[in-house]
């Protein structure tokens, strides 16, 4: 990627040097390294990578989701595990890579992609085909970017955002309401599939799936199911009709359908490898919390998820407490690998979600009890559990109706190991696993607050916001998140 825009960066370079010849003074304006125009399936990838680092990385300046459900805690410094945004402000770096890193490029790309000739060995409808498909690529890209904003603080800016061309230039825009956004978006899915033609592909660098147009329907899919669960509580006939034209139409639920980044060794490499590797920094290790609570089922993903201590036993850190690294178990090296895949929405989180739908009444093609032990054997299966020791362990942890979040719940916090943000879903939805906050925090996490910048920058709507939602604080819950 970095070879195309430097190739890019010399044409303009190149086409600088030979009109510098003739008394063309315009082109001093010109900006050689800062092209005008770089082909949309740049930035259309660029974004990829940002997206997914965002989602997967465990740097505190940035995604401390870990914390929200207390799997990890940390060692040295424990202002995150008490639930600080302020110190290392992740709510801007959250919001700068939201719209600066994510959506503002895809919006670009979608400009010039309009412009851009398709391959001449396609036939003019496979041509026009083909263009749709990219375009499609870039929606989903960018619905699934706004509706992490939402499920984060809440109102955001949407309506008014992004707006930066010359003439309509929108420098402090309205939050809009998070409800009205979310239906928005429900409808942006609903439109991008009657777009999608998978007989042909879209960007043929689509880091996630090569422009396999197929995956992309899944992934339309899954996101509907997510957020129709998410809307359960609070617009039940509106989430029955997600949730169960998703599930009709086809979501994630094979292992190698996963809407996960492919990292790779070197300058690609998986944020984790980066932050407890390369770094060299031993800032981050299982919690109490978390371990303790897997130890009293006897889960035989413990080895499969933390090293052991000499004597063989599993030992987590005391969650917002200090910590000496050397005297607790660690996270195992399989997550720590540069080339381990960055999960954004994957078949083990999808199976839960289909327990969850079926417990709440909804028709998805089995039980609540079927779905409940295929998505308990599916993360056996994922890490790598022997099937007799999965078969053992759901003996002894059934499917419990007359408790299903509590079932639910608490399963799928054990399932999501090192996803923080898929596991503060169900904790949200389900309010399961019942956690206690730490001493130095005022509560549980609900949302992330908004940024100091914004209330520099653009006060007058983000405190209208701050106050429409109840209070800009971390323990307001989300429009959706009603119980």
């Amino acid at each position: 990627m970095k070879k195309l825009l430097y190739i890019a960066g010399s044409i303009f370079l190149t086409a600088s040097v030979l009109t510098s010849c003739e008394r063309d003074i315009s082109q001093l304006n010109v900006d050689p390294k800062h092209p005008e125009v770089v082909p949309s399936k740049n930035l259309v990838v660029t974004s990829e990578r940002y997206l997914a680092d965002y989602w997967v990385t465990p740097s505190v300046n940035l995604n401390i989701s870990r914390f929200f459900t207390q799997q990890w805690t940390e060692t040295q410094y424990i202002d995150e595990t008490n639930y600080n945004f302020i110190t290392r402000n992740q709510p801007q770096n959250h919001f700068n890579t939201m719209y600066r890193d994510v959506l503002g490029p895809l919006k670009t790309a979608s400009q010039f992609l309009s412009s851009e000739a398709e391959s001449a060995t396609l036939s003019t409808g496979d041509q026009a085909k083909t263009k749709a498909n990219k375009q499609a690529i870039i929606e989903i890209l960018s619905i699934y970017a706004w509706v992490n904003l939402v499920d984060s603080f809440g109102n955001v800016p949407y309506s008014e955002a992004l707006q930066n061309e010359a003439g309509s230039t929108v420098l402090q825009p309205k939050y809009d309401d998070a409800a009205t956004i979310y239906n928005d978006l429900t409808a942006r899915l609903n439109a991008v599939l009657l777009t999608i033609d998978p007989t042909v592909d879209g960007y043929d660098n689509d880091a996630f799936y090569n422009g396999n147009m197929s995956n992309w329907i899944k992934v339309v899919n899954s996101l509907k199911l997510r957020m129709g669960l998410n809307l359960s509580d609070v617009d039940p006939a509106k989430a029955k009709t997600l949730v169960e034209s998703a599930v009709a139409a086809g979501v994630i639920t094979d292992p190698a359908d996963d809407f996960a980044f492919p990292y790779v060794d070197g300058l690609v490499s998986n944020p984790i490898f980066q932050n407890l590797v390369q770094s060299g920094r031993n800032d981050f290790i299982p919690s109490d919390v978390y371990l303790n609570a897997m130890k009293a089922k006897s889960d035989p993903r413990i080895p499969k998820y933390f090293t052991p201590l000499a004597d063989g036993t599993f030992v987590g850190g005391p969650y917002g407490n200090l910590a000496s690294y050397a005297n607790f178990s660690h996270v195992t090296d399989t997550i720590k690998e540069p080339d381990y895949p960055g999960y954004l929405l994957e078949s083990v989180e999808v199976k839960f979600m289909l327990a969850e739908a079926a417990a709440k009444g909804f028709t998805v093609g089995d039980s609540a009890e079927n779905l409940y032990n295929e998505a308990v054997n599916a993360s056996m299966n994922q890490w790598g559990v022997d099937p007799a020791d999965a078969a053992v362990y759901l003996a002894a942890n059934p499917y419990n109706a007359a408790n299903w979040k509590q079932s639910i719940g608490n399963q799928a916090w054990f399932a999501m190991n090192n996803k923080g943000l898929q596991a503060w879903y169900f904790f949200r939805r389900l309010d399961y696993p019942q956690l206690t906050a730490p001493a130095g925090a005022t509560g549980l996490v609900y949302r992330i607050t908004y940024s100091n910048n914004e209330y520099s920058t653009n006060g007058t709507n983000v405190t209208a916001a701050a106050t429409a939602i109840g209070g800009d604080k971390y323990t307001t819950k989300v429009f959706w998140d009603k119980f």
